[in-house]
């Protein structure tokens, strides 16, 4: 008898340990999902930069923690956004701003003469920007103090630098530098109005823009340090690491590719014919998310590798896709919901390359570069994919993969307690 007990315990332990071998490749566990309060999904998708709260935006807007200790939502999404520390969200209603605390508690509401078409909020919230159809950009305190004011072009999207003295506006007529005081810095009237994507390194000192199939870099002055067609069809999102090393684009020739600081493109991916809706990277580009409009969710190494992928079953809404900064957790929106993926296991792919810091020059942080033929530079219009009017039935919530072999173990440790009783 002891001899089928020790038999049955060794089976046990090889088929634990075979499993466990399976698990230690990288996957996608769901942790959550959260349902849109109406028909309308959700669009547009941020992590906080210590991965512990998730802003979803949309015809009504959701803030919630990973953990869901706290969860709001029910304003307006469409012009809105969380202050990257996630402590504060600028959500814009008509000629209205509402600036919000973490529990969701209204801590100011001010007016603009006109509908706000633009809002931003650096970092931890010290000042809050918004601009109206007219052209009036109004900068405020957190304590909701009026700072400063200026009019000029319309704004499309603004971006606030991290240490707050630099606000940077894409117009209908070309870039715009302002400082905190909506004093204008510089303006680059021959730049034209194609670029819709802004991007400010962590120490303020480069601006990366996009718009087109043209990516843009300047330095904090105005200077433009290049301006290239990287893109063989309109860019549809753009993700940047907090250094700008990496610039991670999605586009409509059904390619992600990725271009360094100094604008050389150093790879890209295919996504088999289905557009790149959205993009996300962590902090050190170790880990790229890319969403299909077919449902496909695509996890990337720096160097493009894919480290593994999952199908959403749903089209992953455009510029609605947020990697955290240390790369193990996603939050994307597909038609039906705003998903929160884990990542599980450690990458496996061959040729992974530890990343390092971008030196000044020369450039070589990524370890398989691509030559890639001239595009064209005439900027083609951004045109959505056609959608089925026909009701797509939402696909059933996926349970995370962590702790699915807990059952193994509980049957070794069965094993070893009859076994002990066995021998007494």
């Amino acid at each position: 008898m002891r001899v089928v007990w020790i038999q049955l315990i060794a089976a046990g332990i090889i088929f634990a340990a075979c499993a466990v071998g399976t698990a230690a490749g990288t996957s996608i566990g769901t942790d959550w999902t959260e349902r849109p309060p109406t028909d309308s999904p959700f669009s547009g998708v941020q992590i906080s930069v210590d991965g512990g709260t998730v802003f979803a935006g949309g015809n009504q807007m959701l803030v919630r923690t990973w953990d869901d200790k706290s969860h709001y939502g029910g304003r307006s999404g469409f012009i809105a956004m969380m202050s990257p520390d996630g402590n504060y969200v600028i959500a814009a209603a008509g000629e209205t701003i509402t600036l919000l605390n973490n529990k969701g508690e209204p801590l100011w509401t001010r007016t603009m003469g006109y509908p706000v078409c633009a809002v931003a909020v650096s970092r931890d919230g010290t000042i809050i920007i918004s601009a109206d159809d007219k052209g009036n950009y109004v900068s405020w305190a957190k304590n909701g103090d009026f700072y400063g004011r200026n009019t000029d072009d319309r704004a499309k999207k603004i971006a606030v630098s991290r240490a707050g003295d630099l606000i940077v506006a894409a117009t209908d007529g070309g870039l715009r530098y302002y400082d905190g005081a909506m004093n204008l810095k510089w303006a680059d009237r021959k730049n034209g109005s194609i670029d819709t994507y802004i991007a400010i390194s962590s120490d303020g000192s480069t601006i990366i823009t996009a718009g087109g199939t043209r990516l843009s870099s300047h330095t904090s002055t105005g200077e433009l340090n290049w301006m290239n067609d990287v893109t063989k069809e309109a860019i549809i999102d753009m993700a940047s690491t907090e250094d700008c090393s990496a610039i991670i684009l999605g586009a409509q020739d059904s390619a992600v590719t990725a271009v360094d600081r100094y604008g050389k493109t150093h790879w890209t991916y295919s996504t088999g014919g289905k557009w790149p809706n959205a993009v996300g990277v962590s902090r050190d580009a170790s880990v790229i998310g890319v969403g299909a409009n077919d449902g496909m969710l695509y996890v990337l190494d720096h160097g493009g590798s894919v480290i593994t992928k999952k199908d959403l079953g749903a089209i992953i809404q455009p510029r609605s896709l947020a990697v955290s900064r240390d790369g193990t957790r996603i939050a994307v929106a597909d038609q039906f919901h705003l998903n929160g993926l884990e990542i599980l296991g450690e990458p496996t792919v061959e040729g992974m390359v530890t990343y390092t810091q971008t030196p000044l020059n020369p450039v070589s942080w990524y370890t398989r570069e691509t030559t890639r033929t001239p595009v064209p530079t005439v900027s083609p219009v951004l045109t959505l994919p056609a959608v089925a009017d026909t009701p797509v039935t939402a696909p059933p919530t996926q349970k995370s993969p962590a702790g699915q072999y807990l059952p193994v173990f509980a049957l070794i440790g069965a094993c070893m307690i009859i076994l002990a009783r066995q021998r007494e």
